[in-house]
């Protein structure tokens, strides 16, 4: 599912749309709500972890699409990139698998 973080950035995540409020919170750095039950206070950290990850250079919003996406690791050069890319040559900067997993467990 597509969600607006921004007006300018748009991100791909398989959280529940009851929670993107939350989400979006985190990335535009409000701090949490303490009314929030325990899966809304989780997408508000991975917004607030998808912004810090954004300042760090780990994500970039595409320029194609907006879409914000992990960084490619500096090794790929441009032959490489025309190749559809696996899970394995993503860096990812927080265990998004452990987060996502948390979120479709609940």
């Amino acid at each position: 599912m597509v969600v607006d973080l921004t007006d300018n950035v748009l991100v791909n995540t398989p959280i529940p749309s009851a929670h993107h409020a939350a989400l979006r919170s985190g990335f535009a750095g409000y701090p949490a709500n303490p009314r929030w039950n325990a899966t809304k206070y989780k997408a508000w950290k991975i917004g607030r972890e998808w912004r810090e990850a954004l300042a760090r250079g780990e994500m970039v919003v595409r320029s194609t699409d907006s879409m914000l996406v992990p960084a490619i690791q500096p090794e790929e050069t441009e032959e490489n990139l025309e190749k559809p890319l696996n899970s394995s040559q993503w860096r990812f900067p927080f265990r998004a698998k452990q987060m996502l997993a948390a979120f479709q467990a609940v």
